[in-house]
């Protein structure tokens, strides 16, 4: 399988220093002239099982492979094939079913929204929650979703300055 390894993430576009990974896109939905980089830093969670930084690690350990070469490969009759965008939506829909969920009601797109949310709700600024997803305009505010009790707190807020 060929694939462009300009528009696509490679293994030496993700630089591990330490507890730190650097993913850097060249191309994306909003880098398609290839006017900007983009550098996005990963830092390991050494409190989760989940942890995106160990478990690529681990996959380099497990399926090594030359920089040039995709970031994401699995091996498949005696060969390193890339995981693409298709198989990693199936993957996702399939583990969503597993765990009972409607998989209908997520994609991988689900990671970018609960990726605005979650930092929204860790308090990060909103300025960077726009500079870390790449947005160019305040579109991430859509994906941003709040709870009864947060809305319930605007309502207490606000009665506390009615005369």
């Amino acid at each position: 399988m060929s694939f462009d390894k300009d528009k696509q993430l490679t293994r030496n576009k993700v630089i591990l220093e330490g507890n730190i990974a650097i993913v850097i896109f060249n191309w994306s939905k909003t880098i398609q002239m290839g006017n900007r980089i983009l550098k996005i830093p990963l830092i390991e969670n050494t409190r989760s099982a989940l942890c995106p930084l160990r478990a690529y690690r681990n996959m380099c350990k497990l399926i090594p492979a030359a920089g040039d070469r995709p970031a994401f490969l699995f091996p498949s009759k005696h060969k390193l094939v890339p995981v693409t965008y298709t198989d990693f939506q199936q993957y996702i829909k399939a583990f969503i079913s597993k765990i009972g969920r409607n998989p209908r009601l997520f994609s991988t797109h689900s990671f970018r929204r609960g990726g605005a949310t979650f930092a929204f709700e860790s308090k990060v600024p909103a300025e960077l929650i726009q500079v870390y997803g790449d947005w160019a305009s305040d579109a991430y505010k859509l994906y941003l979703q709040f709870s009864l009790s947060e809305k319930v707190s605007v309502a207490k807020a606000m009665t506390k300055f009615i005369p």
